[in-house]
């Protein structure tokens, strides 16, 4: 099929070179493209969550391969956002502008409904944009509710195991991030990701798709899983933690609905402190993806969120 559209015109040759290298059967795919496709996926993920319908996907759908140097969102066709001053647009840029590769872009939906209206940061350590392998940890921060959900991005290797370097990464994060001054509970069954502060998200050992609206296959684990699988491959004998050992907790599509109806996610965090977060991840994974949700929507009725106006 792809050798008669290349018959067709120049601009269709050129097209089907553009397109060649998302299909599923690519091979050779670098530890760089491997980030973009879990910041893609990152970023899918929350924009469903954040009001993003499937026919509003059109700037994703015109990624440009090209102009994505450190990160899968430097290539997308959106706004670039300018830090405005006592606003949280443009907090996160500020703030980590000198740290290696900050790339910050806004999306809004068009009319007066603002369905959706979010901005997305990438942010990369210097170290990872000079070749050192890094994961990535991806943010969503709802600011009418000041709502926090996280996710780290694991990839086990061949054998299933998770690396010596990946398990390290979490245990330093983990520390750091417990070791950040932390609010007082206002009732015993107030849930937090403070005391449960990570997601982990394991694809299917899949490149990208040709859908880009789409998210990969996969699995979201709540992160004390892990930690357990983490712990008891610590025994003798064991040659490490592996994926095999985790019970499958959620698709994305579930997660996304639940993180949305407000059953998921730490009520009620100034986003100072997920700053602080973040910059806790740039220092341990090396890449983080910060989506920061304005729309003013009313929440589900989960235990943890409250209704918007």
């Amino acid at each position: 099929m792809f050798a008669n559209l290349r018959r067709i015109s120049p601009d269709v040759e050129a097209e089907v070179q553009r397109l060649m290298p998302l299909l599923n059967d690519a091979e050779g795919w670098s530890e760089r493209e491997l980030r973009w496709r879990d910041e893609r996926d990152a970023l899918l993920l929350f924009a469903k969550i954040g009001g993003l319908g499937r026919s509003d996907f059109s700037e994703v759908r015109l990624w440009d391969r090209t102009a994505a140097e450190a990160t899968f969102v430097s290539g997308l066709v959106g706004t670039a956002v300018q830090p405005m001053l006592d606003d949280i647009r443009g907090q996160a840029a500020t703030r980590f502008s000198g740290i290696g590769e900050t790339v910050v872009q806004a999306f809004a939906s068009r009319g007066g409904n603002r369905r959706y209206d979010f901005e997305v940061t990438s942010i990369t350590d210097q170290s990872v944009v000079d070749g050192r392998e890094g994961s990535l940890d991806a943010y969503y921060y709802h600011v009418d509710t000041r709502t926090l959900v996280m996710l780290r991005y694991v990839r086990p290797g061949p054998n299933g195991l998770f690396s010596p370097d990946a398990r390290h990464s979490l245990d330093e994060f983990h520390g750091r991030v417990h070791r950040l001054p932390r609010r007082d509970r206002r009732s015993a069954d107030d849930y937090s990701l403070l005391d449960d502060p990570l997601f982990l998200r394991i694809h299917e050992p899949e490149p990208f798709t040709a859908a880009l609206h789409r998210t990969s296959s996969g699995a979201i684990y709540p992160y004390d899983q892990v930690a357990a699988a983490i712990s008891a491959a610590a025994e003798p004998g064991l040659s490490g933690p592996s994926a095999d050992a985790l019970t499958r907790h959620l698709v994305p599509t579930h997660f996304a609905q639940l993180v949305r109806d407000g059953w998921f996610g730490a009520r009620g965090v100034p986003f100072e402190v997920a700053l602080d977060w973040v910059k806790a991840t740039i220092d341990t994974a090396g890449v983080a993806l910060v989506f920061v949700d304005f729309s003013l929507r009313r929440r589900g009725n989960g235990s943890g969120i409250t209704a918007g106006a």
